[in-house]
């Protein structure tokens, strides 16, 4: 298992899609943060406040404004999160795990080396790991580059209120991202197709399923009104954009507990996709 994580690791670092990815990632951050400073001005320029971010999802790609930063208190950490759940960098996630693991299915190593490990469920194993630290970097990344934005931008206003409740916050999206890139894994080693892959990712984070999520919320209340259910809080694309710096504390667990089982589960999947299918020549 070791050697095949080096492997995956050294061709990580020597992929330059993986590092065009990366800088993508600090372009995004730095314009949806100017982006943002553009709608705090807008709002001081006509006195009057944004609307409030609605409690449902909606469909698309965006970063609210708090109405609070036109007084002139920017707070990092509330910056930070409405960047962080626009889905900007869960898309990111998506190109380049689809990238990452789909590009050995037809014409690299794997079919070489497959034949050689009577567990070869492990190659996706490896795989897994090695995405994992990845997402870590490019969330890091990320948040450092918008942070960055904002001291240029805002200077004394922008402030850091609680680096412990972010840092927690921060983790719970770290689990919410791996999630979603173990899922696009899973969906890499069903098809074997890159595109798809990318696509199905793409139009999740874009939200395409937000109106069956409220179906399936519709249909659960009518059944039973009782249950406090909400299918948003079991799917990585639901948690990264509903659950933020001022989310419940028992709510936020109970998240990161469910994304993290999901995302064993969605590893021990692609593993046993891996180990019982014939690999193409």
């Amino acid at each position: 298992m070791f050697n095949l994580i080096k492997m995956d690791l050294h061709r990580l670092v020597r992929t330059a899609a993986v590092w065009i990815i990366l800088a993508f990632a600090v372009g995004a951050a730095v314009f949806s943060v100017v982006m943002t400073d553009s709608d705090i001005q807008l709002m001081k320029e006509e006195a009057q406040t944004a609307a409030e971010e609605s409690e449902q999802r909606t469909i698309g790609i965006y970063v609210f404004a708090d109405p609070k930063w036109a007084d002139g208190t920017i707070e990092a950490g509330s910056v930070i999160s409405a960047e962080l759940r626009s889905g900007l960098l869960s898309i990111l996630c998506v190109i380049f795990t689809a990238i990452f693991a789909g590009a050995e299915q037809k014409n690299g190593y794997i079919k070489n080396i497959a034949g050689l490990f009577p567990r070869r469920g492990n190659l996706a194993a490896a795989k897994g790991i090695v995405m994992s630290i990845w997402v870590l970097v490019m969330m890091l990344v990320f948040a450092a580059a918008a942070a960055a934005a904002g001291i240029l931008l805002w200077g004394k206003e922008f402030y850091l209120e609680s680096a412990a409740e972010f840092l927690k916050f921060l983790g719970a999206q770290y689990i919410f991202h791996l999630e979603l890139s173990m899922l696009i894994l899973l969906f890499s080693m069903l098809t074997r197709s890159t595109a798809f892959s990318m696509t199905a990712g793409i139009l999740i984070c874009s939200g395409i399923l937000v109106p069956l999520y409220s179906f399936i919320n519709k249909a659960v209340h009518d059944f039973r009104p009782q249950w406090e259910f909400d299918i948003n809080c079991f799917v990585p694309d639901g948690n990264i954009t509903m659950m933020g710096l001022d989310t419940a504390a028992d709510l936020m667990r109970k998240s990161v507990l469910t994304g993290a089982v999901f995302t064993v589960i969605l590893v021990l999947l692609s593993m046993l996709i891996l180990q019982k299918r014939d690999i193409k020549q």
